[in-house]
């Protein structure tokens, strides 16, 4: 009995292969490494606006990207820790800031339906506002990377909330790293265009990450 037991966990056991042990700084390292990467090409394409240091920004600027890190670096933290399961208490941190950033799109719209109608009519028709999303989403999708190769190394055991995280984390990093190189700082513009691709780019990672990471 006991020797073939020995065989069979001898059996088991010959495949194994030692792997790099993952921990929570690796993976904080690898999106972060990833977010100024996507920096680095949206300063290379776009240039640096230096404006923003000559106080030619508005405070909506810094609130809304300031606002977004928060989003981004929440969400990021809360996905690099459920891909190591433990117990203890649910990060919800990425909530309670997604719920700060949806205030901005909503004191956008009450500022453009309590202004003049051609004022309306510019922030709903915003000559950039495809550019600023297509900028942001290409931008989230290098963090995306970054995160999903990073789950499919951990061990993530509620796939659908690695999902919705992995688009919050990359569409907010990634809109910071593109939004901080527009000089656009209106409020319809910031609050519009610069939310959206947060909201775009989480639903595009519930739909797309889980049969990316499915163990």
């Amino acid at each position: 009995m006991n020797t073939s037991r020995e065989n069979m966990i001898a059996g088991l056991a010959d495949d194994l292969q030692p792997v790099r042990r993952i921990t929570v700084q690796g993976g904080l390292l690898l999106v972060g490494f990833a977010t100024l990467v996507a920096f680095g090409v949206s300063v290379a394409v776009f240039d640096f606006w230096f404006g923003m240091f000559e106080g030619e920004a508005s405070s909506f600027f810094w609130v809304t990207n300031g606002l977004v890190l928060l989003l981004g670096l929440a969400s990021a933290f809360a996905l690099v820790m459920g891909g190591s399961p433990r117990v203890g208490q649910r990060e919800n941190a990425p909530g309670w800031s997604a719920a700060m950033v949806a205030v901005l799109p909503m004191a956008a719209i009450i500022a453009l339906f309590t202004g003049e109608a051609n004022h309306v009519h510019e922030g709903l028709n915003d000559p950039v506002a495809l550019m600023c999303t297509r900028a942001s989403l290409a931008a989230a999708a290098l963090v995306a990377t970054a995160s999903v190769l990073w789950l499919r190394r951990s061990a993530p055991v509620s796939i659908e909330r690695s999902a919705w995280l992995v688009g919050l984390a990359s569409g907010a990093l990634g809109t910071f790293a593109y939004g901080i190189t527009c000089p656009l700082d209106t409020v319809s513009h910031l609050g519009l265009w610069h939310v959206a691709p947060v909201a775009i780019a989480a639903v595009i990672g519930r739909i797309v990450v889980p049969p990316l990471i499915r163990w």
